[in-house]
């Protein structure tokens, strides 16, 4: 395991990891940009972090790959088309929603290994919410994820699962890609401005409500748009939602 042996810093935020609270544990509040996870440096830049342009690397050719296919080689209609890839889009928001607030916001596991997995996966994110290279999934998330998901839509709609799984990618990379901007960008239009709040508010206000992050369609359908902020002995600093970087 030397290979891939984690940093001290980061064994001690997992070991005092109490699962996702409504704010970040004091003893973060310090370590605005994150820690550093692997000792190993070419594995720490190129296994557990990531550029924020990496998503578009392999998801925009991925969608275009499949958009050829589906109207050059199958020939089908450009209203067929677009409505699978809008419907593969909407099927993205679904998963994204489900898969933030039903998996990555289970509570501790009591298994170590379990916990650590937990804590690697969207743990981390909410004790270093700003930390800009964690922002994007990395390799080590993105390759299972769109392989994943490239094998359910093929499994579930095997006649349609071009112009589908377009839409997904294509949703995929809006996420990672709106994500990073609600962190990192600097909103000028009314749009940008509210998914900012929005975000902001799951991270500093709100752990248990605002799952959605390119969209809050599924918070108003599951009734998580709104929540009261859950009170846990986590210090007593709160980030204001509007603050920009």
């Amino acid at each position: 395991m030397g290979l891939f042996r984690t940093t001290a810093a980061y064994d001690e935020a997992l070991a005092n990891w109490r699962g996702i609270a409504d704010r970040q544990a004091a003893e973060n509040l310090a370590r605005r940009d994150g820690i550093r996870v692997l000792e190993n440096g070419f594995l720490e830049r190129w296994l557990t972090s990531a550029h924020w342009s990496l998503p578009g690397l392999w998801a925009l050719p991925l969608a275009a790959f499949c958009l050829y296919r589906a109207l050059v080689v199958e020939e089908r209609t450009a209203a067929t088309v677009t409505g699978l890839f809008l419907a593969g889009m909407l099927g993205w928001t679904f998963a994204e929603y489900w898969l933030h607030r039903w998996l990555f916001h289970l509570p501790p596991a009591r298994h170590g290994a379990l916990r650590a997995i937990q804590f690697g996966l969207h743990g981390y994110h909410h004790e270093f919410p700003e930390d800009p290279r964690r922002l994007v999934a990395p390799p080590i998330l993105a390759v299972p994820i769109a392989s994943a998901l490239a094998g359910l839509v093929v499994l579930l709609f095997p006649g349609h699962w071009e112009p589908l799984l377009a839409g997904t990618f294509f949703g995929y990379l809006c996420y990672d890609w709106v994500h990073y901007y609600t962190h990192h960008g600097r909103p000028r239009t009314a749009a940008g401005r509210f998914l900012r709040r929005f975000h902001k508010a799951h991270h500093y206000r709100c752990a248990t409500s605002r799952y959605g992050l390119s969209s809050p369609l599924w918070d108003f359908v599951f009734g998580s748009y709104g929540g009261t902020p859950e009170r846990r002995a986590r210090g007593s600093t709160t980030e204001p939602v509007t603050r920009q970087h």
